[in-house]
């Protein structure tokens, strides 16, 4: 399971976000030299081919999107053992 992810670097520093707008919910558009529609139709208009899509502002800032690797979660009706959990059991017999 995969996430997008937004990474900024600037003056050597690495800042993680979870989409382009949250980027711009901390730095403005004048700092990034950009608006939040600018990236996002740049990003649509990179080729995918499994490398991170870049994207260096006029200011400097290096915008990077990739994907994060998530660890796959076990069902909400399900235990551990995938055993069905007893409230799940117990509506289930009521149908």
């Amino acid at each position: 399971m995969a996430r997008n992810v937004i990474y900024v670097e600037k003056d050597g520093r690495f800042e993680f976000f979870g989409s382009p707008s949250a980027v711009f919910d901390k730095y403005g558009a004048d700092e990034i030299g950009v608006s939040v529609q600018y990236l996002n139709n740049t990003y649509s208009k990179l080729r995918k081919d499994g490398k991170p899509l870049e994207f260096i502002s006029p200011t400097g800032y290096i915008i990077r999107r990739g994907e994060i690797i998530l660890k796959a979660t076990e069902s909400k009706s399900e235990n551990h053992l995938g055993l069905k959990k007893k409230a799940n059991a117990e509506q289930s017999t009521n149908v």
